[in-house]
């Protein structure tokens, strides 16, 4: 199999990706799972929280927002929510 782009992992990120870029270029998706979304996807598209993950999700997070906010009428919506974390942790705390 040839592909130009080979997307690794098939959770929501990865699905999005390929399709995305498929519209332009043969794409191969590779999954070590039995199916598709099956760990972090079901967590990651149910609520969108800018300032979770490691330093690099955060700054993906951060510059995706809008595009998910407004993009095409926006598929997010605002909703509170409370998140906790220990003393450690509050660097890492989210707007407000």
């Amino acid at each position: 199999m040839r592909a130009d782009i080979a997307v690794i992992g098939g959770g929501v990120a990865g699905v999005s990706a390929a399709a995305e870029l498929s519209t332009d270029a043969d794409v191969v998706l590779i999954e070590g799972e039995a199916g598709l979304g099956y760990h972090a996807s079901g967590r990651s598209a149910a609520m969108f929280l800018p300032f979770y993950g490691n330093a690099v999700m955060r700054v993906l997070n951060e510059a995706s927002a809008e595009h998910h906010l407004h993009a095409d009428g926006g598929v997010l919506k605002r909703r509170p929510f409370l998140s906790l974390a220990p003393a450690a942790k509050r660097d890492l705390r989210g707007p407000g």
